[in-house]
């Protein structure tokens, strides 16, 4: 049976892999804090005849990523490794709180990094297997107002591509994912304008490009065509790209200037 480690598993796009991959009659490993949600997809994983098991883990806290990873090493070795988990932190870069804003850097960069580096140093990714890391549009267009969450994004597409050169090598394949909008809670609670929310991608959608990108052992993907101009205009067009993006995004944010600026809450993305 081959075997998916997929980071932020409980909701979100790292949920819809979780789904779509354990229909594949893969082992399925939740990595995720959330206890509640991240049991009961294991629960429906296990009554459907398939196989799942949660590690518990706040990747903010490299402690608990370190202990996650030594559960993990008492797994089989992983042939797909899914860095979905994320968090992110919307307003004026100036009003954000300083840990608010490292939280960010630490779950969406800093423990992709460390879990990846801890999975190869014990040689615990199969041969011919295949890491995934989810990226952002907002690499090719800019993220006004969300500057952390898209210095993160950036930091982790040029890992993920040096990554590449080195385990190409190896035969472990690694992939970039650069999703749009997507139809999840995360995005609808980080965006300031959630009238065009069914214009999103859905995740479900979105997993079957991504598994269909893992079977092709790609290096990358923009999914959707809409994204694709997107990523081609602000390639070519930057400035013209990143005042549109002002325009959608940084001046349509609260008179606080903050979008829900609680803490971090989940290690999931969308």
């Amino acid at each position: 049976m081959p075997h998916a480690i997929i980071t932020g598993g409980a909701d979100g796009i790292g949920h819809a892999l979780v789904t779509r991959y354990a229909r594949a009659g893969y082992l399925i490993t939740i990595l995720d804090r959330d206890v509640e949600r991240s049991t009961a997809a294991c629960q429906a994983i296990q009554a459907q005849g398939g196989s799942a098991t949660f590690v518990h883990a706040d990747l903010a806290d490299p402690d608990a990523l370190a202990q996650a990873l030594a559960a993990i090493k008492q797994l089989p070795p992983a042939d797909l490794v899914v860095h979905s988990a994320g968090i992110s932190a919307v307003g004026r870069f100036a009003e954000l709180r300083l840990v608010r804003q490292q939280a960010v850097i630490d779950i969406n960069l800093r423990a992709p990094l460390q879990l990846t580096a801890g999975l190869l140093r014990a040689q615990h990714i199969a041969a011919g297997g295949t890491l995934v890391f989810i990226a952002s549009l907002s690499v090719f267009t800019g993220y006004p107002g969300a500057v952390a969450y898209a210095a993160s994004k950036d930091g982790i597409a040029a890992y993920a591509r040096s990554l590449r050169v080195v385990l190409h090598q190896q035969g472990i394949n690694v992939l970039t994912v650069y999703p749009g909008p997507t139809r999840t809670a995360h995005a609808r609670r980080y965006s300031p304008d959630n009238r065009r929310e069914a214009h999103r991608m859905p995740p479900e959608r979105l997993a079957s490009l991504i598994m269909a990108a893992v079977q092709q052992r790609q290096a990358t993907l923009i999914p959707g065509f809409g994204n694709r101009i997107a990523a081609l205009f602000g390639h070519y067009a930057p400035r013209l790209s990143e005042e549109m993006m002002r325009i959608a995004l940084f001046a349509k944010l609260p008179p606080s200037g903050l979008l829900d600026d609680s803490g971090p809450q989940s290690n999931t993305q969308g």
